[in-house]
């Protein structure tokens, strides 16, 4: 079996921010990114005794450098990139090649008051993000991208709120949670051994009951409703084909979700097929 993980690192236990800033920055980014390997770790070993053979990890956050590369399981392969040309998982490699997709360290959309440091992509950008007119994050949109290509994202990990957004978005789901969120800054972590015993334990479980899973497919058309820090932002959009509905205000339509997708990127209608060969 081939297994797919997604990586980010504000859903990690023991990361910290602090509310010096409206974005999403980790102050203790050296111990963040050991605490983030030793997680991806715990859950390859639990998908490798479960019987994947081949497991590719995403560098998922920021600038794609906060997994240790030495440290990494030697199960793993690690994708480092800066953005996939926009296309996030895509980008990445996501293929029907793919049995199980998994999402380690992950935190909830912007606008929930329970989410420790939650942004949808952008801290400095995006307001909220509606598809089909309800509200979705990160943990969404990458579940869609693993479904285009009949891929069941199986295990999600992160704050609670992560979790708790996991559950209502997929419904079946195994979850691990990290911590559980106070506020956008506070949060209340649990032991990380104590995590990364529950990340092989869970990943292991999950996979071994993949047929449990469902992709999750939403049909078409596609709506994707993007609210703006500043109108400056809708203008850039509006310029490179968005609709633009109010002042910071955008809409992007079609009946595909990665060419959705592909737009709110900055990239042409349907040019995407020809690129990915999708």
């Amino acid at each position: 079996m081939k297994v797919f993980i997604m990586t980010d690192l504000e859903g990690v236990s023991g990361v910290n921010g602090g509310a010096d800033t409206v974005g999403n920055k980790i102050k203790n980014i050296d111990a963040s990114c050991r605490l983030l390997t030793e997680e991806v770790n715990s859950s390859v070993e639990g998908l490798a005794a479960a019987g994947a053979k081949e497991i590719v990890v995403v560098d998922g956050h920021g600038g794609s450098n906060s997994i240790l590369i030495e440290h990494l399981h030697p199960a793993a392969q690690l994708i480092t990139t800066a953005s996939g040309g926009g296309l996030h998982m895509v980008g990445c490699g996501i293929d029907k090649s793919f049995d199980a997709a998994v999402q380690l360290g992950t935190h909830a959309m912007m606008g929930v008051t329970d989410g420790f440091l939650n942004h949808t992509f952008n801290s400095h950008a995006v307001v909220n993000m509606f598809l089909n007119g309800e509200a979705i994050g990160e943990i969404g949109v990458c579940s869609m991208m693993a479904s285009y290509f009949s891929v069941p994202t199986i295990l999600v990990s992160g704050d609670h709120a992560a979790c708790r957004e996991a559950k209502e978005f997929l419904g079946t789901i195994e979850t691990v949670e990290t911590k559980k969120s106070i506020n956008r800054y506070s949060t209340i972590n649990r032991n990380p051994e104590t995590v990364r015993a529950e990340l092989k334990a869970k990943s292991q479980a999950a996979l071994k009951n993949l047929k449990k899973f469902k992709a999750k497919k939403l049909k078409g058309p596609f709506e994707l409703k993007v609210e703006l820090m500043c109108p400056n932002m809708a203008d850039d959009a509006q310029k490179r084909g968005a609709e633009r509905l109010n002042h910071n205000t955008v809409l992007y339509r079609s009946n595909d979700f990665i060419d959705l997708w592909a737009q709110r990127n900055g990239w042409a209608p349907g040019i995407h097929n020809k690129y990915f060969g999708i």
